[in-house]
């Protein structure tokens, strides 16, 4: 076949033309779409197919699938906005409302959560939060009285826990900013409207807490000026169990003796610096440890440096 038959055959393949059932096969492909809802949809040049009126392309609204889709982790955060917002919104409420004891609730947790030896001062100022709470209301009698029995309660507490701060320096310390707080206490129990037999309860359970607080101050106080006399004392009780005592010492076990030997030279260092109350610390440690060693070992009372903590 030559070049010019070839053209002229080619030129014939330009006459054929696709028929309609073709066509909509076509465009049914490229649609992704059935040919017969091709045909009875969207017929070519508005044609009738199989007797049917050509229709109008049907409007499909959008479809939010991402709710769908991620809905497993927006139910439990639409319910952590929820909780959160309660929690927010109970703090600005009063006695009597529905979320008060929320608000009551985040208290007590805030108490719960600090720090053992801070306890005193968190609870002495959220009874004054209280205190205030009760005072802006007037009209809830039976509400103002349970809350006065639960805020005697809390005061009661407040020295109990200053007496258990270990450390004497941390003891001062506390005691004093719990004094602080504690200063405008009765002034606002009198702005409350608890009747007179409740409200002088309350306040005689303040005064009483102010007084045994203030007495710990002083002890306290009194304790570390004496602080150079008494480490003289136990140091000095102390040699004298080691001095009488040597055969037992050198059966403990060597890390207690290891303990002792430490103990006894940051002892020095703390006179030397002027660290009182860190030597009174590390003395009480090593008392401990005698304390241990005598429930195997019965040590003559005369020789034991623990009379006179005891005698204290």
């Amino acid at each position: 076949m030559t070049e010019k038959e070839l053209i002229n055959k080619l030129n014939e393949f330009k006459q054929i033309k696709p028929n309609q059932d073709w066509a909509f096969w076509l465009l049914s492909n490229i649609l992704s779409q059935s040919p017969s809802v091709i045909a009875s949809e969207a017929p070519f040049n508005g044609a009738k197919r199989g007797g049917k009126q050509s229709q109008k392309p049907k409007i499909h609204l959008v479809s939010f699938s991402f709710i769908q889709r991620y809905q497993k982790a927006l139910v439990p955060a639409a319910f952590v906005v929820l909780f959160v917002s309660t929690f927010a919104f109970a703090q600005t409420t009063l006695p009597g409302n529905p979320l008060y004891p929320v608000k009551t609730l985040t208290q007590n947790i805030r108490i719960a959560l600090a720090p053992k030896d801070y306890k005193p001062v968190i609870r002495m100022q959220i009874t004054k939060a209280r205190l205030g709470d009760m005072a802006k209301i007037t009209d809830q009698e039976q509400v103002i009285t349970l809350m006065s029995q639960n805020i005697k309660k809390d005061l009661e507490i407040i020295p109990q826990e200053l007496k258990n701060i270990q450390k004497k320096q941390k003891t001062l310390d506390i005691s004093k900013q719990v004094q602080n707080e504690a200063k405008d206490l009765n002034k606002m129990i009198a702005k409350t409207q608890l009747q007179s037999p409740d409200k002088e309860a309350l306040d005689k359970t303040a005064k009483d807490t102010q007084s045994q607080v203030l007495a710990l101050i002083i002890e306290t106080t009194e304790g570390m000026n004496q602080c150079p006399n008494y480490l003289q004392d136990e140091l000095a009780n102390l040699q004298k169990y080691f001095t009488e005592n040597i055969q037992i010492v050198a059966q403990w076990p060597p890390d207690d003796i290891n303990k002792v030997r430490v103990l006894l030279g940051d002892i020095d260092n703390d006179m030397k610096s002027g660290n009182c109350l860190e030597a009174m610390a590390k003395i009480e440690s090593i008392n401990q440890i005698l304390q241990i060693h005598s429930l195997d070992i019965k040590v003559e009372t005369s020789t034991s440096p623990l009379n006179g903590l005891e005698a204290r």
